[in-house]
């Protein structure tokens, strides 16, 4: 089974201090090690856990990059492209099937890597219960 994860799920496995990162960290560990499943999330997150991190939590550059490099090594990134905003896009302005755009381009990579599985904590995403074949999760 193919899950990906969502930027909340990745920053609290990044950074356990976060509201709900013992939950994440709780469910990834139980999971991780099960061969059936394989993880990805958005490689474009990439920048906006390292803004976080170092910005926002102060954490020391060289160490968060290491954590992003070793997330990296057990959950595949997975980067958008062309096609995933050209989908989002019709998604958003013609099927209105969802208002944020952002999401949309991420769920729609999801769909082109054929995830079962959505994680995520935003309630709004988890309102939906399910975009096109993915189930929308919580941990």
């Amino acid at each position: 089974m193919k899950i990906f994860l969502d930027a909340n799920i990745c920053l609290d496995l990044l950074d356990s201090t976060r509201e709900s990162a013992q939950k994440s960290i709780a469910w990834y560990r139980q999971n991780k090690d099960d061969k059936a499943k394989t993880f990805y999330f958005s490689g474009d997150f990439i920048t906006t856990f390292y803004y976080n991190l170092t910005q926002k939590r102060k954490i020391n550059a060289h160490e968060v990059i290491h954590a992003i490099d070793s997330l990296c090594e057990e959950i595949e990134p997975l980067y958008l492209v062309h096609s995933d905003f050209i989908l989002a896009k019709r998604s958003f302005l013609q099927e209105k099937l969802f208002d944020d755009f952002e999401d949309l381009m991420v769920l729609h990579s999801a769909l082109r890597a054929n995830c079962a599985a959505f994680m995520t904590h935003d309630k709004r995403l988890l309102k939906l219960k399910k975009f096109d074949t993915i189930d929308l999760i919580a941990p």
